[in-house]
């Protein structure tokens, strides 16, 4: 059962149970009054009137409209799966290979690349590398000096590059430098 089958059959239910409810709550006014009105009658007349009272509820009716709702369910359940088996899966996009791109970039490039995602994925915005690395060698450890903000607030801060690969991260806010 998938989630809109189960969610369709959870609001039916959900509408069966208030329909009841509702009927419960007439029926307890209705006992009520009957209670109220019943005050000087001895209790066979109270059982009589209640006889009465029960004969007058149409339980009938709330089952004939369950019944029918159960069989909206099963049908909407029917049509559904057919929908289901109907929809035609899409694959999803080949993976591109970008390595000819790579090929023609130079180790300054690719080190600025690596600086730069890395970043943007730890959710800083406004790169700016303060330290030049188009001329490092891609097997150098360099420390690159950056600036930044994230979350509209300046943040100052150091990547620690070895070998081609990036080590640490380290990045604060401007606002926590001042005591």
């Amino acid at each position: 059962m998938d989630y809109l089958q189960f969610s369709l059959f959870f609001i039916a239910l959900l509408v069966g149970y208030v329909l009841v409810h509702l009927r419960l709550v007439r029926l307890e006014q209705y006992l009520r009054e009957i209670a109220g009105s019943a005050g000087n009658t001895t209790v066979v007349d109270q059982l009589r009137q209640g006889n009465e009272a029960l004969g007058r509820l149409r339980l009938d009716r709330v089952e004939n409209l369950l019944q029918r709702l159960h069989e909206d369910l099963d049908d909407l359940r029917e049509a559904t799966t057919s929908v289901e088996q109907a929809v035609v899966r899409i694959p999803p996009p080949p993976v591109r290979e970008v390595a000819s791109a790579s090929a023609a970039e130079t180790p300054g490039q690719r080190l600025r690349a690596l600086v730069e995602t890395r970043l943007l994925q730890l959710g800083y915005s406004d790169l700016r590398l303060l330290t030049d690395v188009d001329s490092v060698p891609a097997t150098a450890d360099v420390e690159v000096q950056v600036e930044c903000l994230k979350n509209r607030m300046p943040c100052k801060g150091r990547v620690l590059l070895r070998n081609g690969a990036l080590r640490d991260v380290q990045l604060q806010t401007i606002v926590q430098s001042f005591p």
